[in-house]
């Protein structure tokens, strides 16, 4: 069993503990950074071995980790952005941009427009309410969403390096 902290509409944060079969802390983890990677429900889902409708659950109950989901989608749809630039400014210019030692994988560039279009409201900083009203996160809200996650991935990673 794990402990985990979180908080739901209208309660205060407290500390509960969770079934090894539960969204854990390190699942929780694991489906957060794939999903960063892969903008993929069912396969950030698939690697932390949590069901798609367990994951949709946990987003509704708990504000923060719905935050983090939102913020990991950011980061891939910005990774998705720069391919598509890169690939049309290679295309452009015949100038190869990135260099990278790894091989990307083809890219559908309309299925990655669509995802892209698809996916506007979040990627502008905007979410649906349960009232269906969209709020437009503020400069000072994105920055210190921002913050605390790259605080986290601090802590994380010096506890990986002390390891």
């Amino acid at each position: 069993m794990g402990l985990t902290i979180s908080a739901g509409n209208q309660r205060r944060r407290q500390m509960h503990h969770v079934k090894a079969s539960g969204w854990t802390s390190k699942k929780r983890q694991i489906f957060l950074d794939t999903l960063a990677v892969t903008c993929n429900v069912n396969i950030a889902c698939a690697e932390a071995g949590m069901s798609r409708s367990g994951a949709y659950y946990l987003r509704r109950r708990d504000p923060e980790f719905a935050e983090l989901w939102r913020q990991a989608l950011l980061m891939g749809y910005d990774r998705l952005e720069e391919r598509l630039l890169r690939r049309a400014g290679a295309g452009v210019n015949e100038i190869e941009f990135g260099g990278g030692d790894a091989p990307e994988d083809p890219l559908d560039p309309d299925l990655a427009l669509s995802l892209l279009r698809a996916h506007r409201p979040t990627v502008e900083g905007r979410r649906k309410r349960p009232g269906g009203e969209i709020h437009r996160m503020s400069r000072e809200e994105a920055q210190a969403a921002l913050a605390r996650r790259l605080d986290a991935l601090e802590k994380r990673l010096k506890a990986e390096q002390g390891r």
